[in-house]
């Protein structure tokens, strides 16, 4: 998939939801095939209030109520962008991002073997993968804690195929007497589903219905504008969580996540310095995310300090969930914040130097597609295009080129 290749693709507009673990984000975007990023016609994050929530489900409350709202003002202000913009638009797609903890990516992997060479068909890819698809629900049925949540499929991607133990995109007429699929499939909370096919339903009712997890986005930007064929850890910091995948061999093996975010320290902060949570938050999101320790107390500044402590160890925790035997790869692609990539890229690079021994290779994914992607804004000293919200950067240039991913399938 060339990141360059957009020329036979149309002209498309579309809306983009990003349902983070604290906010919410609507947008409208336009895509030209000509144009090497899609221009943001309209944007909109709407934030759970920073304030202490002591359960999940007052989580998923807040949640709800800010994709209402973000909700409203799309139909509201983001149709008035449209048309102003072009009268004739039409929102031909809606594509929504669930990030952790609201949706879970499971991967699951088969060989098919026999002992003389059979011909590889695409019936017998299409048993295999829908096999797949039924062990990964038993698999959720079975297990108590995410049974309970009541999840459903929304995304499954074809993400490698092998004959022979060797990776190959035209297997269809070859002969082998081995045949491999990994798939990764997204699934998220019913009721979360529900309430994006009633705004779907309900707003943009002729627009072809997307919905999939925000790691396998990052996993998808990550392969495609870092060239990560092999090995690297995905990690995504958002306002409530951290969530990581593990990609062995181009093929995303294992995610996993700690109900800890930005938000997070910022709340434990506040309360240890005794100032608003929003300044505390303000704290974090600099390009020097220590300073603030240089105003405290001794006792203010030693408990800081164990505040970010903790975080690393949690991480450092996370990083032992491989879902092999294997560690963790050195190489990072971190998506958060850009205010915050200072704080996590110090944090995440101490989490992994613990589990490997090792200084990483972080690359901060944001960075990398305003590089790639707007390098038309850049090189003219102009960021007027260049959208501040780091998950809408991510959410639109993977809408952009969308096409490419023909391996996606959408429930």
């Amino acid at each position: 998939m060339s990141l360059f290749g957009l020329s036979k693709a149309k002209t498309r507009y579309g809306v983009i939801i990003d349902i983070g673990s604290g906010s919410v984000l609507a947008s409208i975007v336009h895509s030209d095939p000509n144009k090497l990023h899609p221009d943001i016609l309209w944007s909109h994050r709407e934030h759970v209030p920073l304030k202490n929530i002591s359960s999940m489900e007052q989580s998923a409350k807040a949640i709800m109520t800010a994709l209402v709202n973000a909700s409203m003002q799309l139909d509201a202000e983001g149709r008035k962008h449209l048309y102003d913009f072009d009268s004739k638009a039409e929102l031909g797609e809606f594509q929504c991002g669930i990030s952790a903890p609201w949706s879970y990516t499971i991967t699951k992997s088969i060989n098919y073997t026999q002992e003389n060479d059979f011909e590889i068909t695409n019936e017998l890819i299409a048993q295999l993968y829908s096999a797949i698809g039924d062990k990964i629900k038993n698999d959720i049925n079975q297990d108590e804690v995410l049974s309970a949540l009541g999840l459903k499929v929304i995304t499954r991607l074809l993400m490698d195929l092998t004959a022979n133990g060797y990776h190959i995109n035209q297997p269809e007429g070859n002969r082998s007497n081995t045949l491999g699929i990994s798939q990764g499939t997204a699934v998220a909370q019913q009721h979360l589903i529900d309430a994006m096919d009633e705004i779907h339903d309900k707003l943009f009712a002729k627009a072809d219905n997307r919905r999939l997890s925000f790691i396998l986005m990052l996993y998808t930007m990550t392969k495609e504008l870092l060239n990560q064929n092999y090995d690297v850890c995905l990690v995504d910091v958002t306002y409530e969580a951290t969530e990581i995948g593990v990609v062995r061999d181009g093929i995303l093996t294992y995610c996993t996540h700690t109900p800890f975010g930005s938000f997070s320290l910022a709340r434990e902060i506040a309360q240890i310095v005794k100032i608003p949570l929003h300044e505390a938050f303000g704290y974090l999101h600099t390009e020097k995310p220590f300073a603030f320790l240089a105003s405290l107390n001794e006792k203010q500044k030693v408990d800081v300090e164990l505040v970010f402590e903790a975080y690393i160890e949690k991480i450092t925790e996370l990083f032992k969930e491989t879902g092999d035997s294997l560690s963790i790869p050195k190489r990072i692609s971190l998506h958060t914040d850009i205010k915050s990539e200072p704080l996590f890229t110090d944090l995440i690079g101490k989490a992994v130097t613990r589990n490997l021994k090792t200084s990483p290779i972080i690359t901060t994914i944001s960075s990398k597609i305003i590089d790639l992607c707007y390098k038309d804004q850049t090189e003219n000293s102009s960021q007027k295009n260049v959208p501040p919200d780091t998950a809408l950067l991510l959410s639109a240039q993977f809408f952009h080129n969308k096409d490419q991913y023909d391996t996606y399938e959408y429930f």
